[in-house]
């Protein structure tokens, strides 16, 4: 694996999760505010389908980061000065959280009525 390959994984490891997070809260929130404002109300949307879709694929991408993050933590085990061993474990560390965090932000959703 090259150095740049490396560096995108390593970078993508680390923002993937969080991002994909947030852009999952921010996504549900106007979702919830499309589907309980005046107007919204005569659309018919499906909050508990669309919130599900919406998280699936935030779930999809943090997943991805995290794998990232964990095959770069496999192969910086041999890095002299620490720097790639060091962003790997915070990688992979930080993603599994907010894999975690958008795992339950989907069982809220899913479980609470939107309006």
């Amino acid at each position: 694996m090259t150095a740049r390959t490396q560096s995108i994984a390593l970078w993508f490891g680390l923002a993937a999760p969080p991002l994909a997070w947030v852009v999952q809260l921010l996504a549900g929130w106007m979702l919830d505010e499309a589907r309980c404002g005046d107007a919204g109300m005569r659309w018919g949307i499906d909050d508990h389908l669309w919130q599900g879709v919406i998280s699936g694929c935030a779930i999809a991408v943090a997943t991805t980061g995290v794998v990232a993050a964990g095959s770069m933590l496999r192969s910086a085990r041999d890095d002299a000065r620490g720097r790639t061993a060091f962003l790997a474990r915070t990688s992979f560390s930080a993603g599994v959280v907010f894999l975690f965090l958008t795992i339950l932000t989907l069982v809220g959703v899913q479980t609470l009525e939107p309006c």
